[in-house]
């Protein structure tokens, strides 16, 4: 996948030498998350994911230790759930936007197969402009929203380490809706009625080696039409069959990081409420 800048730049966290054995461990993990933010790939970004649900894992241990629950305000805290309500509505937009598209690459597969090809490709188009008006107006929201987000600059280290672990998850989200919607081929072709027309080119568009795994379906299904169905379309499966296997990865990993939002979230809101 082509590199993208983050969406949050995140700085690691200088903690003074005394501190817990589990906050260093934390912090480790932190700088490691943010050093993959710089640049993401189609596989880094799943196990991007794999490591931030290993980091919330830590994380809930983390604001259990007495050090830690007796720094957070009530003030404070509050400020650490309104940035979580931005983390599981992103997840959750993350997620249906996956789901969304595995099933419509499961759809085409089976039309491809039976010889239907223009009908499987009229079909994954459509669901694809669905899914991408639907990211894409998502993605303005979240801009907006990183206009207003809170500093990293806190005194508190739980605080501070709890806001940059949420803006590394909301890069790393970010980074799946960016890879969902293939944005540099739709930069690239002008948006999806030049694909739409592309579908009756005999014109294969140019390959490159940085496109993602989206992006290599997207300009594929613009060179196949009846008129030359054969070699295109053994291509399109090999390709839709890579782009599966990531969409799954994908799926799995920000399922699990929903749930691990969740818990931090209860977490908080019980210190929140004693």
């Amino acid at each position: 996948m082509a590199t993208s800048k983050a969406f949050f730049h995140a700085r690691s966290v200088s903690l003074p030498s005394t501190s817990h054995p589990q906050d260093v461990s934390t912090e480790d993990h932190l700088c490691r998350l943010s050093a993959y933010q710089a640049s993401p790939s189609s596989s880094s970004i799943s196990q991007n994911l794999g490591e931030i649900k290993d980091l919330y894992e830590q994380m809930n241990k983390f604001i259990h230790f007495p050090h830690n629950k007796n720094a957070l305000s009530n003030e404070k805290v509050e400020e650490v759930l309104e940035g979580s309500i931005a983390l599981l509505d992103t997840s959750s937009l993350a997620l249906d936007a996956v789901s969304q598209m595995k099933e419509s690459l499961l759809d085409l597969k089976s039309s491809l197969r039976r010889g239907m090809d223009g009908e499987g490709v009229h079909a994954y188009l459509v669901s694809r402009r669905r899914i991408t008006k639907m990211v894409s107006k998502y993605i303005a929201t979240l801009k907006k929203a990183n206009k207003v987000s809170a500093s990293l600059e806190h005194n508190d280290t739980a605080i501070r380490m709890l806001k940059e672990a949420e803006n590394i998850t909301l890069s790393a989200l970010k980074s799946v809706l960016s890879f969902v919607i293939g944005k540099k081929a739709m930069s690239q072709t002008g948006g999806w009625s030049m694909v739409a027309k592309l579908v009756k080119s005999k014109q294969a568009p140019a390959k490159t080696d940085e496109a993602s795994e989206v992006e290599d379906v997207d300009r594929t299904l613009s060179f196949v039409s009846k008129k030359h169905p054969g070699v295109e379309c053994k291509v399109l499966l090999r390709q839709l069959e890579a782009l599966e296997t990531i969409i799954y990865e994908l799926e799995n990993g920000l399922g699990q990081i929903s749930r691990c939002l969740v818990k931090t979230r209860v977490s908080l809101l019980n210190i929140l409420n004693h």
